[in-house]
C-alpha cells in the first residue's frame, strides 16, 4: 500500500482548510456585496487560521503551503465569498513572492541587497504579529502598475536624516481597512541622480498616507480597493526596499507576474466554478410545469455544461503546470514572461466564458439578487482588466512566438 506523503498530506490539509473557511464566507458574501461592506469578520478568520501566512515556511511560522498549494486553496476561497479571495490574494501573493528570496537571492522582487536572514527575520516578524501587505501600486494616470509609475519620491533630508518625499495618488488598494504595510512604487533617482524605480513599504499611520473611500463597483464590492492619497510624505532611507531600472519587463517581473498570474486566474476559476455548480444543480431540479422531467435534459443544456466542463479543466489545467514548471525552477528568462501571462489570459477569459454558460442555462431567474447567479456574473467580469490586460498579453505572447522584442521601436510597423 502507498503510503501518502508528508507535502500530500499538508496539501490536504490546506485545501481542507480552504474549503470550511469558504463554506463560511459564502453564508455572508451576498450581505457585503449588496451593502458594499468590507467583511471583517472574514479576515479576523484568516487570522486566527493563519490562512495569511500560507506561503511562509513552518519553520518560520506559516502553514508552508507551495505555489500550487497557494493557488488551490484559493480558488476553492474564491467559490465561497470571490471578494475576499482576491483581497487577500494582494497580501498572499506579495508573501509568495518575497519568500523567493530565500531561494533567489537579489531578486528584484525583494529588497535591494536583503540577506536571506533579513528575508527570514521580515517574514517571521509579519507571520507573528498578523500584520497584512497592501498594494499602492496602479495608477489612474496610466492604467498601469509596473514600469513607470507618476507617483514620485524625491530624495530629501529631514533634521539631518535622509529620505524621501512620496506623492502621488493609487488606485485599487485592496484591503485598504486592515493593511498595516502598504507596499508603494514610485519614480525616484538612485544616489547618482539616474531615474529608477523604487519600492517602499510605508506603515500605516505615517503622515501623509490618506484612504479615501472610492470603491462602489459593480464588481468585487468587498475588497474596499479605494483610493489612496499620498500627500508631502517623508519616509526615511530605509523604507525603500529596492531600486530598479524603469521599464515593464526584467527578471524581477517573472517572480511577481508568476505568483499573481497563477493566483488571480485560479480565484476568477473559483468564481466560475461556483457559477458553474449553482447552474448544475439548476438544472437538475428546475422542471417546468410544461414537461415531464428537468431541463438537465434538454440537449442545449447538456451543450452548454459540457463546454463548461471542458473550458474549467483546460483552464485549470494550465494554471496548475504553470505552477508546477515554476516550482521546478523554470519560466526564470525573460521570454517566459508571455507564458506566465498565458495562464492568466486564458483562466481568466476561460472563467468569464464558463459564467456566461451558466446564466444562459439558470436563464432568467439568474439577475435576481435572491440568486448569487447574478453576482458571479458581476465579479468574474474585472478577470481580464489585472495586469496584463488582455490586449497587452496578445501582444507579448504575439512578439514573443515571433520573436519581437517588446521593446523594438516603433512599436508598430
Amino acid at each position: 500500500m502507498a503510503t501518502t506523503t508528508a507535502a500530500a498530506e499538508r496539501s490536504a490539509r490546506l485545501l481542507a482548510l480552504a474549503g470550511e473557511l469558504a463554506d463560511d464566507f459564502a453564508t455572508r458574501a451576498d450581505e457585503h456585496d449588496q451593502q458594499n461592506t468590507f467583511p471583517f469578520e472574514n479576515f479576523e478568520k484568516l487570522k486566527e487560521t493563519n490562512y495569511i501566512a500560507l506561503p511562509v515556511p513552518e519553520e518560520l511560522g506559516g502553514l508552508g503551503g507551495t505555489m500550487l498549494d497557494f493557488i488551490m486553496c484559493q480558488e476553492r476561497l474564491a467559490q465561497g465569498c470571490g471578494s475576499t479571495a482576491l483581497a487577500i490574494n494582494m497580501h498572499l501573493f506579495a508573501l509568495g513572492s518575497m519568500m523567493e528570496t530565500m531561494a533567489t537571492p537579489g531578486a528584484t522582487a525583494t529588497p535591494a541587497g536583503a540577506s536571506e536572514a533579513m528575508a527570514k527575520l521580515m517574514a517571521s516578524m509579519l507571520v507573528q504579529q498578523k500584520l497584512i501587505i497592501g498594494g499602492g501600486f496602479t495608477e489612474a494616470e496610466i492604467g498601469g502598475n509596473w514600469g513607470f509609475p507618476t507617483t514620485t519620491a524625491i530624495r530629501q533630508e529631514h533634521d539631518g536624516v535622509k529620505g524621501f518625499v512620496l506623492n502621488g495618488r493609487k488606485t485599487f488598494t485592496s484591503l485598504s481597512p486592515i493593511i498595516n504595510l502598504f507596499s508603494v512604487n514610485t519614480s525616484t533617482t538612485d544616489e547618482d541622480g539616474n531615474p529608477v524605480i523604487g519600492l517602499f513599504i510605508v506603515p500605516r499611520g505615517t503622515p501623509g498616507i490618506e484612504i479615501v473611500e472610492t470603491w462602489d463597483t459593480m464588481s468585487m464590492r468587498a475588497t474596499a480597493s479605494h483610493d489612496m492619497v499620498i500627500k508631502d510624505c517623508w519616509v526615511p532611507e530605509q523604507a525603500c526596499v529596492g531600486l530598479r531600472a524603469p521599464g515593464d519587463a526584467d527578471v524581477g517581473a517573472n517572480v511577481i507576474l508568476a505568483w499573481f498570474c497563477c493566483s488571480v486566474g485560479a480565484i476568477y476559476l473559483g468564481v466560475a466554478t461556483a457559477a458553474r455548480n449553482f447552474a448544475v444543480e439548476w438544472a437538475r431540479t428546475r422542471k417546468p410545469v410544461l414537461f415531464e422531467r428537468p431541463i438537465a435534459h434538454f440537449p442545449g443544456v447538456q451543450f452548454r455544461v459540457a463546454d463548461m466542463e471542458v473550458e474549467l479543466t483546460a483552464a485549470r489545467a494550465l494554471v496548475h503546470q504553470t505552477a508546477r514548471e515554476w516550482m521546478a525552477g523554470g519560466l526564470r528568462e525573460r521570454d517566459d514572461l508571455a507564458r506566465i501571462v498565458m495562464t492568466k489570459y486564458h483562466a481568466t477569459n476561460a472563467a468569464v466564458r464558463v459564467v456566461d454558460q451558466a446564466m444562459t442555462i439558470v436563464g432568467a431567474p439568474g439577475i435576481f439578487r435572491r440568486h448569487p447567479m447574478q453576482r458571479y456574473y458581476r465579479d468574474v467580469r474585472p478577470g481580464p482588466f489585472h495586469p496584463m490586460t488582455n490586449d497587452v498579453a496578445l501582444e507579448l505572447i504575439g512578439k514573443t512566438a515571433l520573436g519581437i522584442p517588446m521593446e523594438f521601436q516603433p512599436r508598430w510597423a
